[in-house]
């Protein structure tokens, strides 16, 4: 009888043993799943860390939905993206499992590929030949084995130009003329000490603007092929510094800060004739100042195009889901649905092969008076010669550009301005 009674209990004993571990193993699957990105649910779960108006948002939901995926987009301003991406790689946690960063931190971020899936080793190489090389070139580490990021667009720059001031001046207003008539930068100087006299309007909407639109033009900008930095040593720097500072002192620009609020009514209103825009800035110019749709058109810029931005989308090692963070961005980034994004926001692809097509060729601009932005852009993107960026491209951009502001806000003089910028260069690059 004790016999008996010993083994129920030791049966007992071993079934509740073996509930106990059926309840721990489904418990650990759980939570395996919510650490690879689930929701509880058995969905995938993408987070994406993008900026503002990157014209992908939509895109991004649609393929979640196509797919039975979930995606969190957490959006920051520009500058935010990039320093809690930093933060959080060099914390080792707290990335998404998909990035933006653009092309000025691309090559920062090219320092430490090991904080990033190699897209090389998710199949990456069987899309290169869709990309312009020079923009696959910027995400490729030196030494070719590691692909952080897939191109997003790229930044052709036109000249969009006011279609009544141009009037009024008794300037020509048909695109082709207006290209003719400021074919070098001393043209544009030109024509535009003629419109201020007879409109009493300014001509360009930021000096900053067209500084950073000419220093994209040269063959070098602050770093050369060497990863040297040579902005002093770099003429075609100080020519574009001088370019935007000639701007100022013949008050052919306003006081704008561009993407300001003053600078979209400025826009609205007519207080400015002209701005050098890259592809995506179209996207602003609507929304800034709907109002003054069909009272601009676009023709192409003077000397030819520089690249103004253009990005990437990148999969941080911390992500458990790359391969399907892969899926979407390789989706996401294909010649069609850049396309897409083109025709919606205005952004241009950096998939040369559709470049040609009908598609592009015929796409026009009821905003800019019908202009056929896509023929235009695309002659641009054929212009831009590649120029390498650099680690601290934004930081050697930011201190240049406040140095234009200053003059601009008449708080220095040109020469004075440059060398304090030049010595803030100094000083912050050696630390």
């Amino acid at each position: 009888m004790f016999k008996k009674q010993g083994m129920k209990k030791f049966i007992l004993v071993f079934l509740s043993l073996l509930l106990l571990l059926g309840v721990t193993a489904c418990s650990s699957n759980g939570a395996s799943n919510e650490e690879q990105g689930g929701s509880g649910g058995g969905k995938t779960k993408l987070t994406i860390w993008l900026w503002p108006n990157m014209g992908i948002e939509n895109q991004i939901k649609q393929y979640a939905e196509e797919n039975n995926i979930e995606v969190e987009i957490q959006t920051a301003e520009f500058a935010d993206v990039h320093s809690n991406l930093t933060t959080a790689l060099a914390a080792g946690s707290g990335a998404p499992d998909i990035s933006a960063i653009e092309v000025k931190g691309i090559d920062k971020m090219k320092a430490t590929p090991e904080h990033f899936h190699n897209l090389l080793d998710l199949g990456a190489d069987e899309v290169k030949d869709d990309y312009l090389d020079w923009k696959w070139q910027q995400a490729l580490t030196p030494d070719g084995s590691s692909l952080l990021g897939l191109p997003t667009d790229i930044g052709p720059q036109a000249m969009a130009y006011r279609i009544d001031l141009f009037e009024e001046a008794g300037l020509p207003t048909d695109r082709e003329e207006v290209a003719n008539l400021v074919k070098t930068w001393d043209d544009f100087i030109k024509v535009g000490e003629q419109l201020k006299a007879k409109t009493g309007k300014a001509f360009i909407d930021s000096p900053n603007g067209a500084y950073t639109v000419m220093e994209g033009q040269g063959d070098e900008k602050y770093y050369d092929k060497d990863g040297n930095v040579i902005v002093q040593d770099n003429p075609h720097i100080k020519k574009a510094y001088d370019f935007a500072s000639q701007i100022i002192d013949k008050e052919l620009a306003t006081k704008f800060d561009q993407f300001s609020t003053e600078w979209g009514t400025g826009m609205n209103n007519g207080d400015y004739a002209t701005i050098l825009a890259p592809a995506w800035m179209m996207t602003s110019m609507k929304a800034t100042a709907p109002e003054a749709s069909g009272k601009w058109d676009m023709t192409l810029l003077p000397e030819g195009s520089g690249n103004w931005g253009g990005s990437f989308l990148t999969i941080p090692k911390q992500s458990k889901n790359a391969e399907e963070a892969y899926k979407l961005i390789k989706w996401l980034l294909s010649p069609e649905q850049q396309l897409v994004t083109f025709k919606e926001a205005g952004n241009f692809p950096s998939t040369p092969g559709i470049y040609d097509s009908e598609e592009i060729q015929n796409f026009t601009s009821e905003y800019f008076n019908n202009a056929p932005v896509g023929k235009i852009y695309a002659e641009a993107a054929q212009q831009v010669k590649p120029i390498v960026e650099g680690p601290e491209s934004i930081q050697i951009e930011t201190i240049i550009g406040d140095a234009i502001t200053r003059v601009k806000d008449g708080q220095d003089k040109p020469d004075a301005s440059w060398d304090k910028a030049m010595e803030q260069l100094e000083r912050e690059l050696a630390r």
